[in-house]
């Protein structure tokens, strides 16, 4: 500010001078006077506007900084639950894959055993991840790297076809797979079977809660064979193989996006 005020005084001394001068001398030096002060208002304008620039991309870089924060956080927590829904749904394979390798091999098993490993079939692992607000807002924006915008973007409704899979085992074990179990007069001590078992239990904080279920199992069971030789149980199983399958297949894909995700978030993360 001095540099320029010591300018204009210059200018004013010149404009001065110019006042004992003729009057084509005189004018020269007004128009130069006003030259220049048009010159230092434009300079102090763009100083201005370069300090309210800079001033403005501070702010939204203290912004994204802290959404980029917040979305590391919140991504990291949707990839433990993920890899927690996808080991799930490894597990119902795995029991119902046995219990399809006795019916196969006409195996004898007892009908603890039995129950345990058709119980994990009540298990209906559904992926529901942390929605952030600013990901549908005018905020994304604030995000400068196009690839990882571009993933958060369209976050949102790349896990419409997950979900579309996922309700297809859910409606399947609601609709055939509870009713066909009450049917058979198995479903006391299924659900018995399938809170006793700590595998099934992972997402309770109090594990001490399965110590107080309030009924015994039943004695009036059918025998095992004639729950083997159910066509419709076998059925069940199956698709519980199948369907699980293909859904972790489909997660394994959102597994590897959201790793990418939190990897850009990390990069841009000063």
């Amino acid at each position: 500010m001095k540099f320029f005020r010591r300018i204009r005084f210059d200018l004013m001394g010149k404009n001065k001078k110019a006042k004992d001068a003729g009057p084509g001398l005189q004018a020269g030096r007004y128009l130069k006077y006003a030259i220049g002060e048009i010159i230092l208002v434009v300079i102090g304008i763009l100083i201005a506007l370069s300090i309210n620039n800079w001033n403005e991309q501070r702010k939204d870089r203290i912004q994204e900084q802290k959404i980029l924060k917040q979305l590391a956080a919140e991504f990291r927590t949707n990839l433990a639950q993920l890899e927690s829904k996808i080991q799930l749904r490894e597990n119902i394979m795995q029991q119902s894959a046995d219990v399809l390798r006795y019916i196969d091999l006409k195996q004898e098993v007892s009908i603890d055993t039995l129950f345990r490993k058709i119980s994990v079939v009540l298990l209906a692992p559904t992926f529901d991840p942390i929605q952030n607000e600013e990901l549908n807002s005018d905020k994304i924006q604030l995000i400068r790297n196009d690839s990882l915008r571009h993933f958060l973007s369209t976050w949102s409704s790349s896990i419409a076809n997950l979900r579309e899979q996922e309700n297809e085992w859910v409606n399947l074990l609601n609709n055939y797979a509870i009713p066909l179990f009450i049917d058979l007069g198995i479903s006391r001590n299924l659900n018995i079977s399938f809170y006793e078992d700590p595998e099934n239990m992972n997402y309770l904080l109090d594990k001490s809660r399965i110590n107080q279920i309030r009924i015994p199992k039943s004695d009036n069971m059918p025998p095992v064979s004639e729950i083997l030789n159910n066509k419709k149980i076998e059925g069940i199983l199956s698709n519980a193989v199948l369907l699980n399958e293909g859904i972790n297949w489909e997660s394994e894909g959102y597994r590897n996006r959201i790793i990418e995700i939190i990897h850009l978030i990390e990069s841009e993360i000063k």
